[in-house]
């Protein structure tokens, strides 16, 4: 009888125990552990709509760190503002087995303000959880209110390709008689379950194939926005790309005036101007000469732009003061400049849509709309070039506010017509197979973009970054100059000598000459037999192109040349060839890579393409002595 009893109780325990298990990491299915270092057990996000200026939002998420490489997802932060409160946050932290670490305390929530330099009203709240060893478990809920309704939120139930979900849902709800809008992007089908509420399930993690397009990564995400929105207290439609654009100008015209004492002096400035090209570059080089960015975020100034006046007289503003400021005063000049939101950023360029109107933008621009072109000004940099977008805000839909509404733009796309990279190279070779190294280097476009950053720094720090670049094994860098251009298509010209111990190799009488001293080393992937994606060699598309020049040492002769390559693909073109003038032995290499997307078939065919041209970069000439030198 009362080893019955303490069975019972024995079995009565372990049940409560077990019971009191939670999110075990060894419940996780074996097909969600690979390939990820983050799994994602519960994410439910409810956006509820009390009315066009009014939303809770409802944030429940349970995650899964199984190593080290998660390490900065165990302190969430969550942002508020003036429009968007938090009401309430509650969490609690597992270990690997699921059993309760400890509940969130108030000492663990940290109230921090983002280190960027202006005045702002944004702030966050980080949660300092206790982490144990991996893996170990966050439940998190988060509740906010929110007063200005210009954002609807987007879902992205897997954060990353190396993260995976076992159970994620969303839900927008809205209030009696207000519609919403949502689109779609691979959102697999079967997982929209209601009007406007989607679940999704067994997500496993996964490795993106090589040189698959960014906008074919399969990464589900459904995206929102309102029809009509208030946002403090003004009120907004957008419906269409036009109206939302209406709603902008209604915010930012009040803004554009300038002194009478600012017009005379932008009068004068272009008085001596033929042209609307010669206007547009003495606003600019104005506005880098007296302006410098301050970033002012503070209420409805997250949107509306501070003052041109106010600009002014300050001599600083964020990229809406900025670009407002710039508007302006190619206003008072003549010049039809329109103020411009853009999403920023460097894989931005597929995050808006002809087909739905939305507010997720982060950045103002300004352009400038001609009968044969149109010109882009970034204004938040004093040493862009005028006409530049850069890699920041390039080859993707703007937002042009006019005085009649929006209308969607695309900035300008640099391929590799525009992407390039020009040598001029000599090289002194010395029958120890040691060499000097002389070489005039041109990068433009958006190749630049490194070596005009390196342009402003001090000699020290630039030899230091080309220590590291440069494919070569053993050099000394015995002098450098960057001289920067700052034309519509900039380019940075490098001149650099370099000493080179061990050039050549010698075996016996022969030396073994590289070819491809300065270019970057071709990567080969590994390849796939059951490639799933389309295939893009470059994102925007770029050009390399070696005029290499070798001085052969007395006493030596070519002992063959090499013979000529000339390679066409779909994906772009190698040619290689080398020639004997006097005494000196002449390389020319130049390689092609465009950003045509092709179909997961021709990715054999790409890869044979890149073995042959590591193959030809890693060729060798020789050269024979022929005599004692």
């Amino acid at each position: 009888m009362c080893r019955n009893i303490l069975l019972f109780l024995m079995v009565a325990t372990a049940q409560i125990a077990i019971g009191q298990s939670k999110y075990p990491a060894n419940a996780i299915p074996d097909s969600l552990l690979k390939n990820a270092f983050l799994v994602i057990r519960e994410y439910d996000l409810k956006f509820e709509v009390l009315d066009n200026g009014k939303a809770i939002e409802t944030e429940h998420y349970v995650m899964t760190l199984l190593n080290e490489k998660a390490a900065e997802m165990g302190s969430p932060k969550f942002y508020y503002s003036e429009f968007e409160d938090i009401e309430n946050i509650e969490a609690s932290v597992y270990d690997g087995d699921g059993k309760l670490v400890r509940n969130l305390k108030k000492k663990d929530i940290e109230d921090g303000k983002p280190l960027m330099e202006g005045v702002y009203d944004i702030r966050y709240k980080e949660l300092n959880l206790p982490s144990r060893s991996y893996p170990y478990t966050i439940d998190y809920t988060v509740v906010k209110k929110y007063k200005g309704l210009m954002f609807y939120p987007g879902f992205q139930p897997q954060l990353s390709p190396s993260v995976s979900v076992e159970n994620a849902s969303f839900e927008l709800i809205m209030a009696t008689g207000m519609e919403a809008r949502f689109k779609e992007m691979k959102v697999p089908s079967g997982c929209k379950v209601g009007p406007m509420r989607w679940e999704f399930k067994n997500i496993p993690a996964f490795r993106p194939e090589p040189f698959t397009p960014e906008n074919e990564i399969n990464l589900a995400e459904i995206i929102t926005a309102p029809n009509q929105f208030s946002f403090f207290g003004i009120e907004g439609d957008m419906q269409t790309w036009e109206s939302y654009g209406a709603y902008l100008e209604k915010l930012n015209s009040p803004q554009r005036t300038i002194s009478n004492e600012l017009n005379a002096k932008l009068q004068a400035m272009v008085a001596d101007c033929s042209d609307v090209y010669c206007k547009i570059q003495k606003v600019y080089e104005y506005l880098q000469t007296n302006t410098r960015y301050f970033y002012v975020g503070y209420g409805i100034g997250g949107w509306q732009p501070a003052a041109a006046s106010k600009v002014d007289k300050y001599k600083y503003g964020d990229c809406k003061g900025l670009s407002n400021y710039t508007t302006s005063m190619l206003n008072a000049v003549g010049v039809p400049a329109r103020y411009t939101v853009i999403r920023a950023g460097d894989d931005e360029q597929l995050s808006q849509f002809p087909d739905f109107p939305n507010a997720h933008f982060n950045h103002a621009i300004v352009c400038i709309p001609m009968e044969k072109d149109t010109f882009w000004l970034e204004c938040t940099s004093q040493t862009q070039s005028c006409g530049f977008m850069g890699d920041f805000t390039d080859n993707r839909p703007a937002l042009v506010v006019t005085p009649t509404g929006g209308q969607l733009l695309k900035t300008p796309k640099y391929d590799e017509k525009v992407n390039t990279i020009l040598r001029e190279t000599v090289v002194n070779l010395q029958s120890n197979g040691s060499a000097n190294l002389n070489s005039k280097d041109v990068y433009a476009g958006i190749s630049q973009g490194l070596m005009a950053e390196l342009e402003a720094y001090p000699d020290e720090i630039r030899k230091k970054a080309l220590y590291k670049f440069l494919n070569i094994n053993d050099f000394e860098i015995k002098s450098l100059d960057i001289v920067r251009k700052r034309d519509r298509i900039p380019s940075v010209q490098q001149n650099i000598e370099l000493s080179l111990p061990s050039y050549a190799a010698i075996t016996g009488k022969r030396l073994f000459v590289p070819l491809s001293p300065l270019t970057a080393k071709v990567e080969l992937p590994t390849q796939q037999s059951n490639r799933q994606s389309p295939v893009q060699a470059h994102s925007r598309g770029t050009t390399e192109e070696d005029h290499l020049t070798i001085v052969v040492p007395n006493g030596y002769e070519v002992e063959s040349l090499l013979d000529e390559v000339n390679l066409e693909t779909a994906f772009g073109s190698y040619a290689l060839s080398a020639k004997l003038e006097g005494n000196n032995l002449v390389v020319h290499r130049k390689l092609i890579l465009n950003s045509a997307v092709q179909p997961k078939e021709s990715y054999p065919a790409y890869i044979a393409f890149l073995k042959s041209v590591a193959k030809s970069d890693k060729a060798k000439l020789v050269l024979k002595q022929t005599e004692r030198p």
